[in-house]
């Protein structure tokens, strides 16, 4: 029947399937292939280059999928780099709307050998590429900046992150020949907020060695009607100069993020609020010295706000969580490490009032966290995606229960961490008086729910599962309730009661699984990770460092079977050899990444 469907079909039932599903069906067959290259289904689809080891035709069989998002990896001054880039962008130039150079040791000229075929180009990545910016002579001849200029027009979002030799007049000429950037990110950039100390009169004249806070200010109120994302996080930004951009005339920033800038305090916030009403995301977090004043001022000016980061704010307190229900378009919340922040000021905040849009919540090392709180959030957000517990040390099983019970639109859970959650938890059964038997479970399971899913196996739309750390979970809980169709990523980290039993049952009832973290899980052997890498196919990532009992037998099955693997950890494996790692790489050549600390 399949070779009878005609290709248009074909493709559009595979609009419906995840991206590894997607891949896995274009290996059918040719008609299936052909199918799979349809451009309807290229638009999430990201091609991540490794230049080094690309052949001219492999880039040349790129072209048919019309990709329009590319990812250059490990690119140095080569020729062949440079040629492997110029194919690239000759057969994907005209459909890319996305490109990341991000760490690249890139030159000036490979970098105009890509421009003038890029003229569709939306968004572009250039962070941590900073042999680009070394000379500082970026775009300086005529040639080069209006080619620029006339490929770039078009571009939306800039990412000029952790770039050590930005300066001014870089800077300028690059939003000179994009005039159109509403996005922008200075992540981790160099930006001097007084004057420049190499140039006499720096006040009111563009730098040539660094980037300066009044050209920043400068290209605001040229741009500012256009700019509505700016990303200043991690640049040293003081409280003054934060006042000085929002005040800037005519700019509405609606994005806004200036993560770990520690000088920052509650007043600084409130300037910012009241002049940028428009705010309808903020990212504060690492700020240690703003407490839950800002959250008020927020709230009180703000209303409108959707997505909030207050990780590792310390001094946050219940005050800051007791009124998120006067936020009623929250989309996103984070109090990560915000030890002060408890269950009743949770429950005040979320369960007063209605918040249809809130399906992200971030709580990690709330250690005042209870299963109070989860059981009440249960009952007034059910429409919840992504729930974050690492190491909110008092739930048990409970909270374990009441998610599954309550969220039946999760994709990602993490109680990683909380010691007190057992097999009986993910599998929503009573702890029984007495340990049971793989098959007693089973059967009360069935008896249970007439055969329907129990426990964690409710959550049917689970992608992402963190249970690292659940030193209670055994082989009976794996085997029992770690049964997800559309599972991607799993991570059991020191389960140390996790057997081969448990990977055995996971190689068959996880079947899209792509990463697999089982680092410190002491029982595991070669036969059980064998029986995993044989089995599922799209393993991407794997972790199974601090295993003594692996040996260079899992390296000769992860040579056979893991034709997928981009990253691999077998650090402090005591058991495993250089050569066998040796022979690792040369059978898998696209291993982007292999962490073998401390092998011998």
């Amino acid at each position: 029947m399949a070779t009878t469907l005609p290709v248009e079909v074909i493709a559009h039932v595979m609009r419906f399937l995840s991206v590894g599903d997607r891949k896995a069906s274009a290996l059918v067959n040719r008609q299936w292939y052909e199918a799979s290259l349809d451009p309807a289904l290229q638009t999430n689809t990201v091609f991540h280059l490794l230049t080094p080891f690309t052949s001219g035709s492999t880039v040349q069989s790129f072209g048919l999928r019309k990709s329009p998002n590319l990812v250059l990896n490990d690119m140095d001054g080569s020729s062949k780099s440079k040629e492997v880039v110029k194919k690239a962008c000759q057969h994907l130039g005209q459909h890319l709307q996305s490109l990341s150079l991000k760490g690249s040791d890139i030159t000036e000229g490979t970098f105009m050998v890509i421009v003038p075929h890029c003229y569709n180009l939306t968004r572009l990545d250039l962070s941590l590429c900073n042999s680009l910016f070394l000379s500082g002579n970026l775009l300086r001849k005529v040639n080069d900046f209006q080619a620029a200029e006339k490929a770039l027009v078009n571009l939306r979002e800039l990412n000029l992150g952790s770039l050590r030799h930005l300066s001014d007049c870089v800077f300028n000429r690059l939003v000179t020949v994009m005039p159109n950037v509403e996005n922008l990110s200075l992540s981790g950039c160099t930006i001097s907020y007084e004057f420049d100390p190499y140039v006499k009169g720096s006040e009111t004249r563009e730098s040539a060695s660094v980037l300066t806070f009044v050209n920043i200010k400068a290209f605001l109120k040229q741009q500012g009607k256009k700019l509505t994302s700016l990303n200043l996080s991690k640049t040293g930004l003081p409280g003054s100069s934060l006042r000085e951009l929002a005040a800037v005339p005519g700019i509405a920033i609606r994005e806004l993020n200036i993560a770990g800038n520690r000088d920052l305090n509650d007043d600084d916030i409130l300037a910012l609020v009241k002049k940028q009403t428009g705010l309808t995301s903020l990212d504060v977090a690492m700020c240690g010295e703003l407490s839950s004043q800002t959250v008020l001022h927020i709230e009180t000016h703000v209303p409108q706000m959707q997505y909030l980061n207050f990780s590792k704010c310390r001094r946050m307190r219940e005050v800051a969580a007791s009124k998120l229900y006067t936020l009623p378009g929250l989309e996103y919340i984070s109090f990560a490490e915000c030890p002060q922040v408890s269950s009743k000021a949770l429950i005040a905040g979320f369960c007063s009032k209605p918040m249809p849009h809130l399906s992200s919540i971030c709580l990690a090392h709330c250690t005042l966290v209870r299963d109070e709180f989860v059981e009440a959030l249960g009952k007034a957000v059910p429409h919840l995606q992504e729930l974050d517990l690492t190491s909110c040390l008092a739930i048990t099983d409970r909270s374990v229960h009441a998610i599954a019970a309550s969220f039946p639109e999760l994709k990602r859970l993490s109680v990683a961490w909380c010691k007190n959650v057992t097999d009986y938890g993910i599998l929503g059964l009573e702890k029984p008086s007495e340990e049971i038997t793989e098959e007693e479970a089973l059967a009360l399971l069935a008896q249970r729910d007439a055969g329907l899913p129990t426990g964690l196996q409710r959550l049917a739309r689970l992608r992402v599962l963190d249970l690292s750390t659940c030193q209670q979970l055994s082989d009976l809980g794996i085997t029992c309730a770690i049964r997800f169709r559309e599972l991607v990523c799993l991570r059991l980290n020191m389960c140390t009661g996790v057997t081969d039993q448990s990977l055995v049952a996971i190689a068959t009832n996880v079947p899209s699984l792509e990463e697999l973290s089982i680092s410190q899980c002491y029982q595991v052997t070669d036969e059980g990770v064998t029986t995993v890498v044989k089995r599922l196919q799209r393993l991407t990532f794997l972790d199974i460092s601090c295993n003594d009992k692996l040996t260079n037998r899992t390296l000769a099955s992860l040579s056979q079977h893991c034709r997928c693997l981009q990253k691999l950890d077998v650090s402090l494996c005591s058991q495993m050899s250089h050569d066998a790692l040796d022979k690792l790489q040369y059978h898998l050549p696209h291993l982007v990444s292999l962490q073998s600390r401390l092998v011998v």
